[in-house]
């Protein structure tokens, strides 16, 4: 594959006009106009002039001896001392192989051994390049390079040409005046009556943003195709393009910076197709890139300003119906940018995200109303995640009474999320997030609520179910919250089955710990439940359940489930709350909501009475004594609501008392205390035994 052109750059010009910044899918009208982008009528290849150059044999010669491992390990293995010695080596090494295999041979040997001589070229004083120095120094600029390589070829009586040329290179300018003179050096060999194009200085490595040398060879660069080199590599002459029709400096310059990984993932600009600058669209705030990319290609991009990545700067949204990536990116202010665009294969964390293209975007008048996009990481491209709501803001105001944000995420059924909160500080917000799967929407909602006036991040991470409980950081927003009312919105921990099982709380709304009377002896929380729901609790403190200390059970003229605590002391205590359906008799209560009790005062504690599973299954509730503990020899009021009971009946000191004062589901009678427990039972339906309901304790 290799670069291409529109006929009409107008048609270009105009789809940029039309795109509206929607949440990412473009109406019917932009997607006739992609379409008809994408369509062959539209798109002329670079034509090379020797379509057999690279037929099945060739293509098979040259991946053989790649990955041969015995001329690698002999490459590596071998310190000649001097250049003829080198020579002669690779004379040993290439008889009886192919043109193909030396070729391989010596390309390896140089890209291998030969450090670019980044002092030199950063000075401008390149020095003697001649294939003995560069070979003694073992460094060198591309033209030291290039005069090794022709050398041991003609070593090797295998034909070899210099080419001079120009590169996109390090700190290669996108710009529309031509350079004055050639930069850059690389070869052509001929091999069977076809010429074929080699890059050994560029196959030894790069250099970074540091002007450090990256030595890290490149096997792209081995035989690369004519129609994709010349995206980067403009020969002086003409005929060394090895194209149709050769292309001029202007049409050189225009072409956006391609990277041979842009090739080898398969990747197709769209728009804008011959340009390497890139404007705003018209009207809007972002300027925008399509891309074809195959479906486990996966890409990131950044915005640069003076070499800072612009936070928000830049958005990737990708379309599987027409496998369209549309790559956003939206400027803080005027200035010339830089557009990095970045891409990989596959879906494990496995792989560094390499470049694949580049373009300048050069901002000379910001429009009235700018937008920025939410920070992501690579893993958000990975875990095929999508941004439904807000897609046009990674700084999000709060004020004029808003309370909290609600951020919604598309994910895959295999992918669950997490929340976290925290202030300028790098301080977590307790009970600032709360995030869930909505199954009859299917998306993810992820709620955040600043604690104070500031400004604060609001970070979404991800994790795939199968995995490790290691969640990674997917995509984030910065919040401006002002005015935030007191006491602030929080929010307690909960599960996904909460939400699944539609649970609601009443009492506290909006609060992640519950309230505490410094003259009470217990707390409670109200919450709403199906009528299919069971639910049950417990209270613990420094994690150790606190026995007898919580009591769930069911007001039924309120019609929500009353859930009381009671701590033993004071300090810091963790209320949970348990829940299954009633219908899944094999299944166990799990847990659903936790929220936190912090007890500065405690004038009495107590104990509640013991309630077994089915008093919640058949949703009972104790209006007295609320007290567990009773006192012996006491004339104690018994007053409970049983619904459904065929009977109801108590015994003391192991004693049955009389079936009296059970009636229209409620139990209300007297009894004397004895020396021992005292148990309420009830008998349902057509059994025969009745099953325990409350257990009261003597003293």
């Amino acid at each position: 594959m290799g670069c291409k052109y529109s006929k009409v750059s107008a048609a270009h010009r105009s789809t940029e006009r039309r795109l509206n910044y929607d949440g990412g899918d473009v109406d019917d009208d932009d997607d006739a106009i992609i379409v008809n982008l994408t369509s062959e009528e539209n798109h002329i290849s670079i034509p090379v002039a020797d379509p057999q150059a690279f037929n099945n044999s060739f293509v098979q010669q040259r991946q053989q001896a790649i990955d041969n491992r015995s001329y690698q390990s002999a490459i590596e293995s071998c310190q000649p001392t001097s250049l003829q010695q080198l020579t002669d080596i690779i004379q040993t090494f290439s008889k009886g192989k192919s043109i193909v295999d030396s070729h391989w041979i010596i390309f390896y040997w140089i890209v291998r051994n030969i450090q670019y001589d980044t002092g030199a070229y950063i000075s401008g004083k390149c020095g003697d390049q001649s294939p003995e120095v560069v070979f003694r120094k073992r460094k060198g600029v591309s033209a030291g390079y290039a005069n090794l390589y022709k050398y041991l070829c003609d070593q090797l009586e295998i034909s070899c040409q210099i080419i001079s040329g120009y590169a996109k290179g390090y700190e290669f300018e996108n710009r529309i005046d031509a350079p004055t003179e050639t930069d850059h050096t690389w070869n052509a060999v001929e091999i069977d009556q076809h010429w074929y194009l080699i890059e050994s200085t560029w196959g030894a490595g790069y250099l970074n943003e540091q002007s450090i040398f990256q030595h890290e060879p490149n096997l792209y660069y081995f035989f690369p195709r004519p129609n994709e080199m010349i995206c980067h590599h403009l020969p002086d002459d003409n005929k060394w393009q090895l194209l149709q029709t050769p292309i001029n400096m202007t049409q050189y310059l225009e072409m956006p910076h391609f990277h041979p990984l842009y090739f080898d993932l398969n990747i197709e600009l769209v728009s804008p197709r011959n340009q390497s600058h890139l404007d705003l669209i018209p009207g809007k705030s972002y300027a925008l890139v399509f891309l074809k990319v195959p479906s486990d290609v996966h890409l990131m991009a950044d915005l640069k300003l003076n070499d800072q990545v612009i936070d928000g700067g830049s958005y990737i949204t990708f379309d599987k119906r027409q496998q369209m990536s549309r790559c956003y990116f939206a400027p803080i202010k005027t200035g010339k940018y830089k557009i990095y665009l970045y891409g990989k294969r596959g879906n494990s964390a496995a792989g560094e995200y390499r470049s694949i293209l580049d373009f300048v975007l050069d901002v000379k008048q910001m429009p009235q109303n700018s937008i920025s996009f939410p920070k992501v990481w690579k893993n958000f491209s990975e875990f095929d995640l999508e941004v439904i709501s807000p897609r046009d803001a990674y700084l999000i105001k709060l004020d004029n009474g808003d309370k909290q944000l609600e951020i919604l995420i598309k994910s895959p059924t295999n992918v669950e999320l997490r929340g976290h909160l925290q202030n300028e500080r790098k301080q977590e917000v307790m009970g600032g997030q709360q995030v869930y799967y909505d199954r009859q929407k299917n998306i993810w909602r992820c709620k955040f609520a600043p604690d104070r006036h500031g400004l604060f991040e609001a970070l979404i991470m991800a994790k795939r179910k199968t995995d490790p409980d290691t969640y990674t950081s997917v995509v984030a927003f910065k919040i401006e919250a002002k005015f935030i009312p007191s006491p602030p919105i929080s929010y307690p921990f909960t599960w996904q089955l909460f939400h699944d099982l539609d649970l609601k709380i009443e009492a506290p709304r909006n609060r992640s710990s519950a309230i505490w009377s410094g003259n009470a002896s217990y707390t409670e929380i109200l919450m709403q439940a199906p009528d299919v729901i069971q639910l049950s609790c417990n209270i613990k403190y420094d994690n150790v359940e606190i026995e007898n200390g919580s009591l769930a059970q069911f007001n039924k003229e309120k019609k929500l489930w009353q859930l009381l605590f009671a701590p033993e002391r004071t300090g810091r205590h963790e209320l949970n709350v348990y829940a299954r359906k009633i219908t899944d008799k094999e299944s166990s209560l799990n847990a659903v909501v936790k929220f936190n009790l912090d007890v500065r005062k405690l004038q009495r504690p107590m104990k509640f009475p013991m309630t077994y599973n089915k008093f919640q299954i058949e949703k009972c509730q104790i209006y007295t004594p609320i007290e567990g503990i009773l006192k012996k020899g006491s004339i104690v009021p018994i007053h409970c609501a049983i619904p459904g009971a065929k009977s109801v009946n108590l015994t003391v000191d192991s004693q049955l008392l009389n079936n009296e004062g059970y009636r229209g589901s409620i139990l209300q009678r007297e009894i004397q205390v004895g020396s021992k427990d005292v148990v309420i039972y009830a008998k349902y339906g057509k059994n025969l035994s009745f099953d325990s309901l409350i257990k009261y304790t003597v003293r």
